[in-house]
């Protein structure tokens, strides 16, 4: 329980606090806001999410690999997987969603 409250918040904190104490501030341009944001999720969200998606497909092949047949284990490297590449089309869609709004 303690690592997912963790979690949501470096979520928090990596995600949302760039663009709020940059939205703090009275003079700022609303196009260099968003350049920023453009910017900050395609050099550095996506390619650690990306990263991070393949190193759980990977852990998850192998628990896969090595479960010798137990189903608990082999639900919970599907499961893994599944998350791994759920997550991985979320980065995707996000990505192409950011890409329409900018260009």
């Amino acid at each position: 329980m303690h690592k997912l409250r963790a979690s949501k918040f470096l979520f928090f904190v990596l995600v949302f606090l760039p663009a709020i104490t940059y939205a703090a501030d009275p003079s700022a341009d609303v196009d260099a806001m968003w350049n920023l944001a453009y910017k900050w999720y395609f050099n550095f969200v996506l390619p650690l999410g990306s990263i991070l998606a393949g190193i759980v497909v990977l852990i998850g092949g192998i628990v896969y690999i090595t479960s010798g047949g137990d189903s608990t284990k082999t639900g919970k490297a599907k499961e893994l997987i599944f998350g791994a590449l759920t997550g991985l089309i979320i980065l995707i869609c996000a990505s192409l969603i950011i890409r329409t709004l900018i260009g």
